[in-house]
C-alpha cells in the first residue's frame, strides 16, 4: 500500500468513526452534536475518496453519457448539502422543514443520484454484456432528477419555515420532475434488457468423468 492510498484510507476509516459515533449521539438524543459529527464524516468520504480531485487515468464512459463523472460529483455535493442542513436543522428547524430537507437531500440528491449514474453504468454490464439503450434517457433522466431535487430541497425550507409562500406551489412540481426521472431510468433500463443484444460468450463446459481404478 503506497503512501497516498494509505492516507485516503485512513481519511476514510475516520469518516466511518465520526458517523457512529455521530449514530451513537442522536440515539442519545444530542441531535446538535451529532448533526456536526455528521458533516465531520461526510466531509473527511469526500476527501478521502477525493471525489473532486481532476481525474488521473481517462474517465471511462464508454457506451454511458459523458456527464456520468459531473453527477457523481454532484451527488457527493447533496451528500454534503444534506449534512450541512442536519446541522442547521438541529438549531433553526421549528415546523419539520429543514429536517425533511436534510432527509431529501440525502435520499434523492445522493442516494438516487447514485443509483442512477451507477446503475445505468454497470447494470447493462451484468445483464449479458449489453449495452446501454439510450445515453440521451441516461442524461435526461439525471438532470431532472438533478432539477427536481434542487427545487424540493429548497422550496421544502421556504415553505414549511413560513418563509415564502409561493413555494408549496413549487412542491408539487418537484416531486413530479423526480417520478419523471425515474420513470426514465426503468425505461431506459426496461430498454436495454428487452431490446439490446446481450454480447456475453457462452464457453462449453469440459465434464471428465473419473474412471474408477481396479
Amino acid at each position: 500500500m503506497d503512501v497516498g492510498q494509505a492516507s485516503r484510507t485512513k481519511w476514510l476509516l475516520s469518516a466511518v468513526a465520526l458517523n457512529l459515533l455521530g449514530l451513537a449521539f442522536a440515539l442519545g438524543g444530542y441531535l446538535s452534536a451529532a448533526s456536526w459529527l455528521f458533516l465531520g464524516g461526510a466531509s473527511l468520504a469526500v476527501t478521502g475518496l477525493r471525489i473532486f480531485d481532476p481525474a488521473v487515468n481517462e474517465v471511462k464512459i464508454r457506451g454511458i453519457h459523458s456527464s456520468f463523472p459531473f453527477f457523481i460529483r454532484m451527488a457527493y455535493v447533496w451528500m454534503l448539502v444534506a449534512a450541512a442542513l442536519g446541522v442547521a436543522a438541529a438549531r433553526w428547524d421549528s415546523s419539520g422543514g429543514i429536517w425533511g430537507a436534510s432527509r431529501h437531500a440525502l435520499t434523492v440528491g445522493f442516494i438516487s443520484m447514485m443509483i442512477l449514474s451507477v446503475g445505468q453504468r454497470i447494470l447493462p454490464a451484468f445483464a449479458g454484456m449489453r449495452v446501454l439503450w439510450s445515453t440521451k434517457l441516461m442524461f435526461l433522466a439525471l438532470l431532472l432528477l438533478a432539477v427536481g431535487c434542487t427545487l424540493r430541497v429548497s422550496a421544502e425550507v421556504l415553505a414549511y419555515q413560513d418563509y415564502a409562500g409561493w413555494a408549496w406551489k413549487v412542491l408539487p412540481a418537484s416531486a413530479l420532475l423526480e417520478l419523471t426521472a425515474l420513470t426514465l431510468f426503468a425505461i431506459n433500463m426496461l430498454g436495454t434488457f428487452v431490446l439490446q443484444p446481450s454480447h456475453a460468450t457462452r464457453e462449453p463446459m469440459v465434464t471428465k468423468i473419473m474412471e474408477p481404478r481396479h
